[in-house]
């Protein structure tokens, strides 16, 4: 194929920006991965063997293997991502049934702190745990039966249970509320939506892994508000606004701290000095979700300007080298013009009546090159000539191929078309051409 084409020029610094983009979001992932399951206590033998074997098999390919590493770890990426989910529904279950279990603890405990003191027995109080361990978890259980078995011995008789008693049993035996602490009589079905809306809300805090301080904090505002005030549901909805909003900004909090530091990484890798960096590395320990997520846009953005930039000045000057060495012009002016436009127009012979046009985007990425002819020389070609000359062009492309090559560059065509299956482009090729005719017309003239 000799007609124009559409090259991929990849420079070493390239290959090397390429594997180092990978592998550094790799290894966070890998490194996401083990924290994860080591946290859980699910980090076993075989996990971490596989997990390394992964992040050397990507370390010991080669640079030069660059469409490899952009093909496949990707893919591992991905893979690595759908692992890290099924470790996490296996948590979320486990901390769900978890939860499950201290929701119906603490609806018997205000239950039946609820019912002693309307029934003025004594007994001797005591919190629900701070931390939900196994430990903690079952201290609370016995707690709680020895409170009931109070509540049993002196106001039950076994022999002979009342409709109310047996309805009292039946809601410590389901645990209808964690937050509940009032009588069960004189609740509004809209009253309990709301409850149950904040207990939804307050297990999505505890399943995800947040502060279990502030869950305590939320239960602890519902328990204290007066159910008979007339604000009582307004006041119940603030809470449960309140409780949402937090969990969706803690939610971003996490997300925006992984991604900001994971586009950290991604700088260091450029061994560019950056003031900005360290200021960025503080920020990781604030909670202002604004300006985190200012910052994670201005690394990334950084990032790309600075990996783009090294990688187009290693392309520019390469071809620029290249088409040198084959023999065709480049001057300032030419190059500036390539910069600003994204086009460049080169010939061998100062009077040719042909060139060839390399048109890219500003970053190089690919590079369009056709032969093209000059306008104001039209009567000078024949359809045969055109042809010809795309053909020679073949073999310049050639050699501008291999001296790309000799400089360590690849070199991938990515489309080509066979010479004459497109009519030649017509440019203005040489403007002293056009200051020689109107010289003639003005000396015919005289």
């Amino acid at each position: 194929m000799s007609g124009p084409k559409v090259v991929r020029i990849v420079t070493p610094e390239e290959r090397k920006l390429i594997k180092q983009r990978w592998l550094t979001s790799l290894r966070s992932k890998v490194a996401d991965v083990k924290k994860y399951a080591s946290q859980h206590e699910v980090l076993d033998e075989n996990l971490i063997t596989a997990l390394e074997e992964t992040l050397q098999h990507y370390q010991n390919i080669s640079e030069k293997d660059y469409l490899k590493i952009e093909r496949e770890i990707p893919n591992q990426i991905r893979y690595l991502e759908k692992e890290k989910k099924n470790l996490v529904q296996k948590v979320v279950k486990k901390r769900a049934s978890k939860w499950e279990t201290y929701k119906n603890l603490k609806s018997t405990h205000n239950e039946l702190r609820f019912l002693l003191q309307k029934k003025n027995i004594e007994f001797e109080d005591f919190k629900e745990p701070a931390v939900l361990s196994e430990t903690e978890m079952e201290r609370y259980s016995q707690k709680v039966d020895e409170l009931y078995q109070v509540l049993k011995d002196v106001a039950f008789n076994e022999q002979k249970l009342t409709g109310e008693q047996i309805e009292i049993q039946k809601r410590l035996s389901a645990g209808n509320s964690l937050l509940s602490v009032k009588d069960w009589g004189l609740k509004q079905p809209k009253v309990l939506s709301r409850l149950k809306k904040l207990e939804s809300t307050l297990k999505e805090m505890y399943v995800k892994e947040f502060s279990q301080d502030k869950i305590q904090e939320f239960m602890q505002r519902c328990t204290d508000l007066n159910d008979q005030e007339a604000n009582y549901p307004l006041l119940l909805d603030s809470l449960i606004i309140e409780a949402a909003t937090f969990t969706k900004t803690q939610s971003e909090l996490i997300e925006v701290k992984e991604a900001l530091n994971n586009a950290i990484v991604q700088l260091e890798t450029l061994a560019i000095e950056m003031k900005f960096i360290a200021k960025w590395k503080e920020l990781l320990k604030s909670n202002n979700v604004t300006e985190l997520k200012d910052a994670l846009e201005r690394a990334s953005r950084l990032y790309e300007e600075e990996s783009q930039k090294i990688i187009i000045e290693t392309r520019r000057a390469a071809i620029k080298k290249a088409l040198k060495n084959a023999g065709y012009e480049v001057n300032d002016s030419m190059e500036t013009a390539w910069v600003e436009n994204g086009r460049l127009v080169v010939k061998k012979a100062k009077n040719s009546l042909y060139g060839v046009e390399f048109m890219s985007p500003k970053n190089l990425s690919r590079i369009q090159a056709r032969v093209v002819a000059d306008e104001n020389r039209k009567n000078e070609r024949t359809a045969n000539l055109d042809k010809h000359q795309e053909e020679v062009w073949c073999d310049e492309f050639d050699d501008i191929k291999e001296i790309l090559e000799r400089e360590d560059l690849s070199i991938i065509v990515d489309k080509a078309k066979e010479p004459g299956a497109i009519n030649l482009k017509e440019v203005v090729l040489d403007t002293s051409y056009i200051r020689s005719a109107n010289n003639i017309k003005k000396n015919k003239n005289f």
